[in-house]
């Protein structure tokens, strides 16, 4: 059985260049992940989600359930650190940003985390 890690990965802030570690990092993959489209990193094709898909159709039943399965399929495969439990889509405009709010575990730490964000 592998042991688990027991400290944070350390990444670069995408807004100041210094290094970042445990919920900020996390936090800030948890946006990447969300608002990378599949295919559209040349040497990653599979990496991303198909949520931000769902900026270019009507808001009804059948696209905010199959955004929230994308959201939560893409950060618990791309995201080690982290554990979706809910996901839920706040509102959502005719500019087509989506607020979205990510609930879930640190599996470092074993906090409990909330994100809430505008894609």
């Amino acid at each position: 059985m592998a042991a688990l890690p027991t400290d944070h990965l350390i990444d670069i802030d995408r807004e100041t260049g210094e290094y970042i570690q445990g919920w900020p990092r996390i936090k800030q993959s948890i946006f990447v992940i969300l608002t990378t489209r599949l295919k559209s990193r040349l040497m990653r094709l599979w990496w991303g989600s198909q949520f931000i898909d769902m900026q270019d159709k009507p808001m009804n039943e059948e696209t905010i359930m199959s955004g929230m399965m994308a959201a939560i399929s893409a950060i618990n495969t791309y995201e080690p650190e982290f554990k979706v439990t809910r996901v839920s889509i706040d509102s959502a405009d005719a500019s087509g940003d989506i607020t979205i709010t990510v609930e879930g575990v640190d599996l470092i730490d074993n906090a409990a985390r909330r994100v809430k964000t505008v894609i």
